[in-house]
């Protein structure tokens, strides 16, 4: 490091998700205390306040990319275990209570739709811990475990509990932009090496804005129960 440089890179990399996490809470600091200076338009509300989509479509693309037809099998393996296992947690509960107490009953608090979203994942976080600590079949599973980013397999669940219908396109929407980049990668090996570093480039800059969309005051309007 050069005298008078400042290591924020080195510093996110010692903390576990750092990558993610650390602009993640800078994005909600900034919403929380001054939402109205991510509300000023143009490039700057683009980026830092309604972005996280298209980034993480981005890293979406990027991944698929990586994942080569002849050598998937462990990475589909990977994710599909995570996914199944996740997505049990809270579906379980969820269609339980559906099914005994309706869209508006509770259990300690809890609804189906609060329960239900702890099968949700959070694939760039995913993706931000792979890249230092896992391998390449690891980051590959990210196209897998993405799938579970959006609502579809929460809908899925309150539609057996006869709360909700299904979105089939919501997992369409997400797959696509994995599809294209796998066809891509797979095309071209230099454009998969090529689209490699963007990984890590979206997993850093769509967490601003998704933290953006946070405000700690939820918190303590939401209780105890919903910070459980």
């Amino acid at each position: 490091m050069k005298m008078g440089e400042v290591p924020i890179l080195d510093t996110l990399k010692k903390i576990p998700g750092g990558i993610m996490f650390i602009p993640l809470l800078c994005g909600a600091t900034v919403n929380t205390f001054f939402p109205e200076l991510l509300k000023i338009g143009s490039l700057t509300t683009a980026l830092f306040k309604s972005g996280a989509l298209c980034l993480i479509g981005v890293l979406l693309l990027c991944t698929g990319a990586q994942i080569s037809f002849k050598s998937s099998g462990m990475a589909l393996y990977k994710g599909v275990v995570i996914n199944f296992s996740k997505v049990l947690l809270g579906v379980i509960p969820a269609v339980i209570v559906g099914k005994m107490y309706g869209p508006t009953g509770t259990v300690f608090g809890l609804s189906a739709l609060a329960l239900v979203n702890m099968s949700n994942s959070n694939g760039g976080l995913y993706g931000g811990l792979v890249s230092r600590y896992g391998d390449k079949e690891d980051l590959g599973a990210l196209a897998i475990i993405s799938t579970n980013d959006g609502p579809f397999y929460e809908m899925v669940a309150l539609g057996v509990a006869g709360v909700a219908v299904i979105p089939i396109s919501a997992l369409i929407a997400v797959i696509v932009p994995v599809l294209v980049g796998m066809v891509l990668g797979n095309l071209d090996r230099k454009i998969a090496a090529f689209l490699e570093p963007g990984i890590f480039i979206s997993i850093f800059l769509f967490s601003f804005p998704l933290g953006a969309g946070l405000n700690f005051g939820m918190f303590a309007q939401a209780g105890a129960p919903a910070i459980l």
